[in-house]
């Protein structure tokens, strides 16, 4: 396993400065000028070469190597991730009046589309030299980060989860994979701010990597994949005119267009011939600050008081991208929408009824498609992929099905 020789460089996302990789020696974190999250940048002429020579036999994050920050990865650690189905539902189609696609990230190994991320985020840091993991987390990345440390056969995942999660399925499951769970707060960011306090000297040392949410580059780099498999399956000619997107912190969102921008610019999408999706951010009216920005026409995305949602995923109040969230809605022509929770509920007892197996984010997105059409944002015929991003199971077991009438 090694460093990616195709990168070219590692920008600030906030102000497209160039940020020193020291060679690689240790962790990229943050941008150091600005405090926001970094991009990596790859030669792409070359990666489009070696694209072409990758062996139909390259599943799951192999498939996309030459344009992931870590090369050479074993088959056993990332051959299972991504690779997850898109099918056109039939029913949700003729329903909708639209051409309806879900894309069901359930069949990613510790079930939910964070692994994408997680797996590449910890392959990175391995790479670059730590010995450890730490995150706060409502659910499926502690899982996740939890299970890839497990792979690679590293100290387990330090997971730090808000009070009321002692004893869900999320702490069993990171006790499983070898990661050792903490309680604190009442919120993720509250957490979040614990953990970093406990263990910054490790983190000021490079021997833990924060990976929260785009803490570091590498998350963001294995979401993108879902941009890739997204083109291969609907082609250049064919791509949806929406992709509905349920948003927390928007790893996914961003990761999409940036897969989008990279085949532009390898010549696989065309300027002016190929029109690119239009992206939408969906998120609860109980936490909704891309949506309040958005509406604003921000530039930037201020903090809110979250007010609760049954949709963990979306339950963040501060997004760190949002500079970036929201230039990609802007930039793809998309829009930000806010669902209520009701809504919520009644999408996700809806795909329950269709036999979808979708959690409260996902329902989330299908309530947002039934808005957006309500309003005819979204025209009849048009062309729509839903992100599914995990299975309903987890907040069934966590005893929060009859939540939503809150």
């Amino acid at each position: 396993m090694h460093i990616n020789p195709l990168i070219r460089r590692a920008i600030c996302s906030a102000t497209g400065r160039e940020v020193d990789a020291h060679g690689w020696s240790r962790p990229l974190g943050l941008s150091p000028h600005s405090g926001k999250p970094i991009f990596l940048e790859y030669d792409l002429e070359r990666a489009r070469h070696e694209l072409s020579a990758v062996p139909p036999s390259a599943r799951g994050l192999l498939r996309y190597e030459p344009l992931l920050p870590v090369r050479d990865l074993s088959r056993e650690y990332a051959a299972d991730v991504g690779g997850t189905a898109t099918v056109r539902h039939d029913a949700l189609s003729r329903e909708f009046g639209l051409d309806l696609f879900v894309k069901s990230e359930g069949s990613n190994p510790s079930g939910s589309f964070k692994d994408r991320g997680l797996a590449m985020g910890v392959a990175l840091g391995v790479a670059c030299g730590a010995s450890r993991f730490c995150l706060p987390t409502q659910g499926n990345a502690g899982v996740a980060a939890a299970l890839f440390s497990a792979r690679f056969g590293i100290a387990g995942a330090l997971v730090y989860m808000p009070d009321g999660y002692q004893g869900s399925v999320y702490h069993r499951a990171c006790e499983l994979f070898g990661g050792t769970v903490r309680f604190w707060g009442t919120q993720i960011a509250e957490a979040g701010a614990r953990m970093r306090e406990d263990v910054r000297g490790e983190l000021e040392r490079g021997e833990f990597v924060d990976l929260s949410t785009f803490f570091e580059p590498g998350r963001l780099e294995g979401k993108k994949t879902m941009g890739l498999e997204i083109f291969e399956f609907f082609g250049a000619e064919a791509l949806p005119d929406w992709i509905v997107y349920p948003t927390g912190g928007g790893t996914g969102l961003v990761g999409i267009w940036k897969a989008f921008q990279e085949l532009a610019e390898m010549g696989l999408l065309v300027t002016g011939r190929h029109h690119l999706p239009r992206m939408v951010a969906v998120q609860s009216e109980q936490c909704a600050p891309i949506v309040r920005a958005f509406e604003a026409n921000l530039l930037s995305v201020e903090p809110v008081k979250s007010r609760g949602t049954i949709a963990d995923g979306l339950d963040v109040p501060a997004a760190i991208m949002g500079h970036q969230i929201l230039r990609v809605l802007r930039e793809s022509h998309g829009t930000a929408i806010a669902v209520s929770e009701r809504a919520i509920s009644a999408a996700f007892a809806q795909y329950g009824r269709q036999g979808v197996s979708a959690g409260y984010e996902s329902a989330a997105a299908l309530a947002g498609v039934r808005s957006l059409r309500d309003s005819g944002t979204i025209s009849d015929g048009s062309r729509v992929l839903l992100l599914n991003t995990s299975g309903p199971f987890p907040a069934l077991l966590r005893g929060r099905a009859n939540a939503a009438d809150r």
